[in-house]
């Protein structure tokens, strides 16, 4: 398959088209769950503690960056969400010019049509913007990472993306999902990616178990797993919750193979 027959099958691609999103980060009177998701989101969050339900107001985030040129993309779990953020806020920009440039970074993701994680970072409206949009959280897990790299911000910003197991916000998570139609993309954007002798470096910071399933692959014994790095376990066999990304959180020389990609 050829990345143009690839992104052919991305489900986000006319995303704006099947919703009528237009350039605001919160819709109180709008559902924004995929249609091919929906069924799937409204049973999971029916009669689930709010805070652990999938936002429908709020746009999806399955892509930061471009995993097609970046040379490490990292693997979460989920977008978070802060009604301070992610809908007092949102609202306060909607409509303004900023808010327009930050929609249209987000739809660059959607698509892969982005060039950087983040928005350049002499653009300090867009920028700002964009991070506090975020609650500042990757800006701020990614600082020791992009000191030790040694590079300039924006050249460092389009050597990264990040890939959302699930593309919803949610106050918190108890429980990651593995069979939403989207997702089938996700995992033949991965698998075509590890079939690239140039591609990137993948970095599973949480839901290591459901990411494994997902994409059917041991990450430790497989062809792949020079490809992927795992964070370090504790005492109790458990991965770290924080997803900060620095020399501690790795072993086997983990945090130096990043650094290396990105670098190279």
């Amino acid at each position: 398959m050829t990345q143009q027959e690839l992104t052919a099958l991305n489900p986000w691609a006319k995303y704006p088209n099947y919703k009528g999103v237009g350039y605001r980060f919160y819709y109180e009177d709008t559902d924004l769950i995929h249609p091919l998701d929906k069924e799937i989101i409204d049973e999971y969050n029916n009669g689930r503690a709010r805070q652990y339900c999938f936002e429908c107001h709020v746009p999806p985030f399955p892509f930061q960056g471009n995993p097609f040129c970046a040379k490490v993309v990292f693997l979460s779990l989920n977008p978070g969400f802060v009604e301070r953020i992610n809908k007092d806020a949102a609202l306060l920009l909607e409509h303004t010019n900023t808010c327009i440039y930050v929609n249209d970074i987000w739809h660059q993701h959607m698509i892969h049509g982005s060039a950087s994680m983040f928005p350049p970072i002499n653009q300090t409206d867009q920028y700002t913007a964009y991070q506090l949009l975020q609650d500042w959280y990757w800006e701020d897990m990614l600082v020791s990472l992009r000191k030790d790299c040694n590079l300039n911000t924006d050249i460092f910003n389009e050597r990264i993306a990040l890939i959302q197991l699930i593309p919803y916000s949610s106050t918190a998570c108890n429980k990651a999902i593995i069979n939403l139609p989207t997702q089938q993309y996700t995992k033949q954007l991965i698998h075509y990616l590890l079939e690239q002798p140039d591609g990137p470096l993948f970095v599973v910071m949480r839901s290591e178990p459901e990411w494994a399933k997902l994409l059917g692959i041991d990450f430790e014994d497989s062809k792949y797993k020079h490809r992927f790095i795992l964070r370090k376990r504790d005492k109790q066999g458990h991965r770290p919750r924080s997803q900060y990304i620095s020399e501690s959180a790795f072993t086997d020389g983990g945090y130096q193979k990043i650094i290396n990609k990105i670098n190279n």
